[in-house]
């Protein structure tokens, strides 16, 4: 792959260079957390003379697959009406969408700029990938001869109807997808009724690396946006395990109690935040929240509604353990419910300044440095 990218940079000519190098710029001037992609994709749109552009990402669900995000140029529809489009014919995550599986790539297909015929070319029994010999289509997508031809029929089916809907069947495309090491970072490509040319593509190949370099930030950036300081701060404060999961179930966030529970490997947790995540009702004291950022697809807020329950008996149990006070048990059983020095200083009748006492030797007796880390060994504790 490395030789490919360098041969690919080698042939640019100046003016390659010169379009490849505004392209960069854009990708790595734009601030951190800005939406380069869309304004990537119309540069690269009117540089390359494409009639559409599109870049998508993908949410690899257990049964399903979901768009995680999408940018669309040139397109007469709405960019609602083309994330819509790909949302409705993700398929099940069993076999491959498009000439691709969004789970794991073909290492052949990684960061690599292919340049693909219409699907009403596809349709008539010829080979997917533009000016190779049939011998080469099936190396290059990474799939044996019989897989290529059984794929093909499954492109020109199902996938077809998302070509046909935006009105895409007679368009060429050129695309590439971005990834890091196995996993997709996103799809992006160009369509036009004229076949792309070999400059083209190399282009687009030239290119990708910066793409990948955006891509992986832009990646850590969504995850993270939906990780405010004020989350963080609500989810340890609540007293119990918690987590933050995506609609495929994916794990995003947890707290410290929550990680105790990802640590231990419960295979039976996992199932129902997944479960969960996808609107089947939760067995147990477990309780999903919607969370809604802009931008991102639905995740949710996962809590252990039943870790409050047993809180008393695991006070007691550590009480003896850590050879606490009263006084000292009952300061823990109130910071593992999340309330602050104040709010126990208030139940307790005493001043704030006693409960600091009462944390600090809590603290030393449980050999913690934090409060959060407090939480984490109260439910780790077995």
């Amino acid at each position: 792959m490395a030789s490919y990218t360098q041969d690919t940079l080698i042939r640019l000519n100046s003016e390659e260079q010169r379009i490849l190098a505004d392209l960069e710029a854009l990708l790595v001037e734009a601030e951190p957390g800005s939406e380069s992609l869309p304004m990537v994709l119309e540069a690269l749109r009117d540089t390359l003379k494409a009639e559409r552009a599109v870049a998508y990402g993908v949410d690899v669900g257990p049964d399903r697959y979901h768009v995680s995000y999408s940018h669309s140029s040139g397109f007469p529809q709405p960019t609602e009406a083309v994330f819509d489009a790909l949302e409705t014919f993700l398929s099940d995550r069993e076999s491959l969408w498009g000439w691709y599986d969004p789970a794991r790539p073909a290492p052949a297909q990684r960061n690599r700029a292919l340049h693909f015929r219409s699907l009403q070319e596809s349709e008539a029994r010829q080979m997917p990938l533009h000016d190779l010999p049939a011998y080469e289509v099936g190396r290059r997508l990474g799939l044996s001869e019989a897989e290529l031809e059984a794929q093909r029929d499954r492109v020109n089916v199902r996938s077809g109807a998302v070509y046909r809907q935006l009105g895409m069947e007679r368009m060429a495309f050129l695309r590439t997808l971005v990834c890091e090491g196995p996993a997709l970072l996103g799809w992006m490509g160009l369509m036009r009724e004229e076949p792309f040319t070999e400059r083209e593509q190399r282009v687009l190949q030239a290119l990708t690396p910066a793409l990948q370099r955006r891509l992986t930030m832009e990646t850590r950036l969504r995850e993270s946006g939906l990780m405010s300081t004020a989350l963080e701060v609500a989810m340890e404060a609540l007293g119990r395990a918690a987590w933050v999961v995506s609609r495929s179930g994916r794990v995003v966030h947890a707290n410290s109690a929550g990680r105790v529970w990802l640590d231990r490997g419960e295979p039976e947790l996992m199932e129902q935040l997944r479960r969960g995540a996808q609107g089947v009702p939760c067995s147990g004291p477990l309780t999903l929240t919607p969370l809604r950022t802009p931008g991102l697809p639905p995740h949710y807020l996962a809590i252990d509604t039943g870790t409050a329950s047993s809180a008393a008996a695991r006070v007691q149990a550590l009480a003896a353990r850590w050879s606490l006070t009263a006084r000292e048990s009952e300061v823990l059983t109130h910071i593992v419910q999340g309330e602050t020095n104040k709010s126990i200083a208030g139940r307790l009748g005493c001043a704030e300044r006693t409960v600091e006492v009462h944390v600090t030797h809590l603290l030393a007796k449980a050999h913690v440095e934090s409060r959060s880390a407090l939480i984490a060994r109260f439910f780790q504790t077995s």
